[in-house]
């Protein structure tokens, strides 16, 4: 389809050094963007503004599956935003949400921001 041409590719970062995969090395996970439809689903679920960032990163990570029954069940949690809760360190999660915002486009904005008000 046309739209997919256009979205970022998803990136892929090392979140945590604590989660390592069969080959010893850590795990990488695959953030992508969302589309402005799926966000406004998130927004309108009228959340504290802690609830809508984790769901809204919980949107972006395509790996590891946030929504694989056996991970939830292992940290106790229902729904993928609870479970980057309950996986990552606070520093971790720092890093996922930053990178969700990049990949997203909301730091290039806050640095345009940034430049129209140097003016």
């Amino acid at each position: 389809m046309i739209e997919e041409r256009y979205m970022p590719e998803p990136k892929e970062i090392v979140i945590s050094q604590r989660f390592i995969g069969k080959n010893g090395k850590p795990l990488t996970w695959k953030i992508k963007a969302i589309k402005e439809k799926e966000h406004q689903e998130i927004k309108n679920g009228k959340l504290e503004i802690e609830q809508y960032w984790r769901k809204f990163c919980a949107s972006c990570v395509v790996e590891p599956d946030l929504q694989n029954k056996q991970l939830l069940e292992s940290y106790g949690c229902h729904t993928a935003d609870e479970v980057l809760k309950e996986m990552l360190t606070m520093g971790e999660y720092m890093i996922l949400l930053k990178t969700v915002r990049e990949q997203n486009g909301f730091e290039k904005r806050k640095e345009e921001i940034k430049k129209d008000i140097k003016k």
